[in-house]
């Protein structure tokens, strides 16, 4: 298990032994080692539960704790910047217990969340109150940072689909779908998480910081606005590539239904002149079957021409 000690003070986060944290982060932590900081902390059993999935259901709690006192459990989605990984290894847990002079972050095993947040706002966090509200806005960073790249990917599939029915460009947009179907759930349940957090208790009155909850909030409504545009071009995009496709087949099959009257142009000719039946002209000629072959081609050419220059839109 990899244990992080902090302690907040004025001057914000320092790092700190055991006996002086106040915020404790876990992280790589077997179940057995779980179990134990479930027993000394007296916490819920299942708290831990799913921490490492991106089916997480987000939540705030309020309970009594003997250990602790007052309890806030705050369970938040965030996303890691490695867009190598599928998305759904991207999504993690980030699960919180707040006390009153005591702080508990669980992180998923392979997060770097720490690595950025404490970079840009260790020294601005000198309460609880703080520590929580940053760590919110973070994670809205990372979603809009990402959907800044689903942007560029979104033009290159519309560009492409505009001059392409590749797989690999299908391939690619059944896997934007996907991440999107993915952080539009994960916003939509934050938001009702998160609308508590803001509505419902009194964290805004603790926090004292009207700008960084509207900095918060405004960042939570451009994340969740552009979830909904971006869905909307991608039905769009998938809607223009079956177009695409079905315009390419009609022009394929003009082709070969005309390759195919051409064709049975001569066969029709040479069927006639090959019945066994008299009074067919050239029957008795040596050039007959030079004549035969002459009219069928010359009959297939006018086809030709005439299919070639005929619209068939009207």
């Amino acid at each position: 298990m990899i244990s992080r000690y902090y302690i907040t003070e004025e001057m914000g986060i320092e790092p700190c032994e055991a006996d002086d944290c106040t915020w404790l982060v876990i992280q790589k932590a077997t179940e057995e080692e779980l179990a134990e900081i479930i027993e000394k902390y007296q916490l819920p059993k299942d708290i831990f539960i799913g921490g490492d999935t991106a089916e997480e259901i987000t939540h705030f709690e309020r309970m009594m704790n003997g250990k602790l006192g007052e309890l806030s459990i705050l369970s938040l989605m965030n996303l890691c910047a490695n867009r190598d990984l599928p998305i759904e290894e991207r999504l993690e847990s980030l699960i919180f217990v707040f006390a009153k002079k005591f702080t508990l972050t669980f992180l998923g095993d392979n997060s770097d969340f720490m690595v950025d947040f404490m970079e840009k706002y260790a020294r601005k966090i000198t309460n609880k109150e703080k520590l929580c509200a940053y760590i919110i806005k973070t994670t809205y960073t990372h979603y809009l940072k990402e959907l800044i790249e689903v942007k560029k990917t979104i033009d290159s599939l519309d560009e492409a689909a505009r001059r392409t029915t590749e797989n690999e460009e299908l391939y690619r947009l059944a896997d934007t779908q996907r991440e999107m179907v993915y952080l539009d759930k994960t916003l939509q349940g934050q938001k009702e998480t998160l609308n508590y957090l803001w509505e419902e208790t009194d964290f805004p009155e603790r926090l004292g910081d009207e700008n960084l909850v509207y900095n918060i909030r405004l960042r939570q409504a451009h994340a969740e606005e552009r979830i909904l545009i971006y869905r909307d071009l991608l039905e769009t995009i998938g809607g223009l590539f079956s177009d695409m496709m079905s315009n390419n087949l009609n022009h394929l099959m003009k082709y070969l239904d005309s390759a195919a009257l051409v064709i049975s142009i001569p066969a029709l000719v040479s069927g006639i002149w090959g019945m066994n039946t008299g009074g067919l002209p050239g029957k008795d000629s040596k050039i007959g079957f030079i004549l035969v072959m002459a009219l069928a081609v010359i009959v297939s050419i006018i086809a030709f021409i005439h299919l070639r220059r005929k619209d068939f839109t009207k």
